[in-house]
């Protein structure tokens, strides 16, 4: 996940997108009014859900959930320029965002295929949507084995 995280914010922070502020995802938008402690437009990763089931004895199958939550008081895109001061900016946004991700391939993960995208009500002059997606990748990783030894002791084992 943390190579998902960090190629998202590269790729979302392209003057293409335009997206100023990346991060997880705590409920920022929540308790905020007119005034943000961060730049907008902004992104939040929220991880919903992660399964794994193994492949073989050294590869797990990843299958992940995650909602891309966007916020913006105005969207100014890179083909006019014109600054949208409204809520189509937050519609702008969204289909830039789309356009960006829906099938998309890294090589450290699979395809991302976008499952939701809905409007959220935002507080003063903050406009939000909620993207959902949902993708699957190999785990290569070490596993790690724990086995308890003489009672307390613990000893880890990375194969």
């Amino acid at each position: 996940m943390i190579d998902l995280y960090n190629e998202l914010e590269i790729r979302l922070k392209t003057p293409e997108v335009g997206i100023r502020h990346f991060n997880l995802w705590e409920g920022q938008f929540d308790n905020t009014s007119e005034k943000f402690p961060y730049p907008l437009p902004a992104a939040y990763l929220e991880i919903t859900r992660e399964d794994t089931s193994p492949l073989g004895d050294k590869v797990l199958l990843v299958k992940s959930s995650f909602t891309l939550h966007l916020g913006c008081k105005d969207y100014r895109p890179t083909t006019t320029g014109a600054k949208v001061t409204t809520g189509k900016g937050i519609l702008l946004l969204s289909q830039v965002i789309t356009a960006q991700l829906h099938g998309w391939q890294s090589g450290k993960f699979g395809t991302l295929t976008q499952v939701s995208r809905r409007t959220v009500n935002g507080n003063g002059y903050l406009y939000r949507v909620e993207h959902g997606y949902e993708m699957s990748y190999k785990d290569y990783s070490p596993q790690v084995e724990r086995e308890k030894i003489d009672g307390d002791k613990v000893v880890v084992r990375i194969e």
